[in-house]
């Protein structure tokens, strides 16, 4: 029984950048390894040093919520000279460009210890880092892959991204109460240097997209609703990413129980991507509304439990509301990337990555800016989490991308 897997490959022999997609794959399993250990912990850290700064997990977590807004500013700054890069060196200098950046920027972190003010080049390197890497990345998704397989393409790299983090979380936990967060970050760098190895056997992509501001105020004009809704995936994702894993560790009160609740959850919610994936390609090539119907359901009970996991307030509570969160998750962020690649197909890969990179990050300081005032107020871990269902919800009308 091959479950689709044969099919789901082949993609690999029909002519497409194989080279290319294969060593694309082989950085993502690494950088996932290194990211599996380290990405939920950089919020934990980045709070903890702002209660040695101030007073009181409030600053903490307004601390951590400037550190955000740093590094998305300077992604925002960092988008149209990246997309030029690319354009001068191609997408594997960009992503090994990235990569070196990336350990800058947790080398930067291990220097903490010895003044905060290392926090500064760790996000200003983050955020470069996002621009170079994602740009490039996402554009590879879609000139290398195949549209007829699109679900199952994004399903596999989630796969990888979530198979190989299963163990990081809960590593890291081990390793940060063992021995520290240096340690942690030390060993994270080391994976990432193993990350650039891959791109070396890549093939080399020649971009000439264009991407310039006017081009850029032209998309928006152009396709508002497009525009909004990577507003909206910014404003989600800062609660995803940033938040709920420093409310995890509020409110269990560890990072070993964070890191075994975030393992846990990954094995489970492998297995909404594989659904996810194969549905929305075969809901698709029916050629009607049914992937639709799949990705609003998806999308607004998505918007309902990231409310909801704001009322958790203890382990069980915690690992069960994510554990349904991140099963129906797939359901939803599947056909979105699926929508997004078709529009990229369609306007220039280059360009509409980098657009949404710029906009994506201006929903990710506009939602941080709000959270740093809403988290004051009474129930304002609820009204953040609020936030972000609402830039979920934002991201409904990308359904127009179905039939494309």
């Amino acid at each position: 029984m091959s479950f689709g897997f044969s099919r789901g490959l082949e993609w690999w022999r029909d002519g497409h950048n194989v080279d290319g997609l294969r060593a694309s794959y082989w950085n993502t399993f690494f950088r996932s390894l290194a990211f599996g250990m380290l990405g939920i912990y950089v919020p934990v850290f980045v709070y903890l040093k702002g209660l040695e700064v101030g007073d009181g997990w409030l600053f903490g977590v307004r601390w951590l919520l400037v550190y955000v807004i740093l590094v998305r500013v300077v992604t925002m700054l960092a988008v149209f000279p990246a997309a030029k890069f690319i354009d001068v060196k191609g997408f594997r200098w960009s992503v090994l460009l990235a990569s070196l950046i990336s350990i800058g920027g947790f080398g930067s972190l291990v220097l903490v210890d010895r003044s905060i003010w290392w926090l500064l080049p760790a996000a200003v390197m983050t955020g470069l880092e996002i621009a170079l890497y994602w740009i490039p990345r996402l554009s590879m998704n879609v000139s290398d892959g195949h549209k007829s397989n699109i679900g199952w393409e994004i399903g596999m790299r989630n796969l990888i991204d979530r198979g190989v983090a299963v163990l990081g979380p809960f590593a890291g936990g081990m390793i940060v109460s063992l021995w520290g967060f240096g340690v942690l970050f030390a060993l994270g760098i080391v994976v990432l240097i193993m990350s650039t190895l891959p791109l070396f056997f890549m093939s080399k992509h020649e971009h000439k997209d264009g991407v310039k501001l006017s081009a850029f105020l032209k998309f928006i004009k152009k396709d508002r609703i497009s525009a909004l809704s990577f507003v909206g995936h910014g404003m989600s994702d800062v609660t995803v990413g940033w938040v709920w894993p420093l409310f995890v560790f509020v409110v269990v009160g560890g990072v070993r129980e964070l890191g075994a609740v975030t393992s846990a959850v990954l094995v489970v919610s492998m297995l909404g991507v594989w659904v996810a994936s194969r549905s929305f390609d075969r809901l698709r090539s029916l050629g009607g509304e049914e992937d639709e119907k799949m990705y609003v359901s998806a999308n607004i009970l998505t918007a309902v439990m990231m409310f909801i996991r704001g009322f958790a307030r203890n382990i069980w509570m915690v690992f069960g509301l994510d554990l349904v969160y991140q099963v129906v998750f797939p359901l939803m962020v599947i056909p979105l990337h699926g929508y997004v690649y078709t529009l990229a197909e369609r306007e220039g890969e280059v360009q509409v990555f980098s657009y949404r990179e710029f906009l994506y990050s201006a929903g990710a300081v506009f939602a941080s800016v709000l959270s740093i005032g809403l988290i004051g107020l009474a129930g304002g871990w609820q009204l953040v989490f609020m936030l972000g269902s609402l830039g979920l919800l934002v991201n409904i009308k990308m359904k127009k991308e179905s039939n494309h």
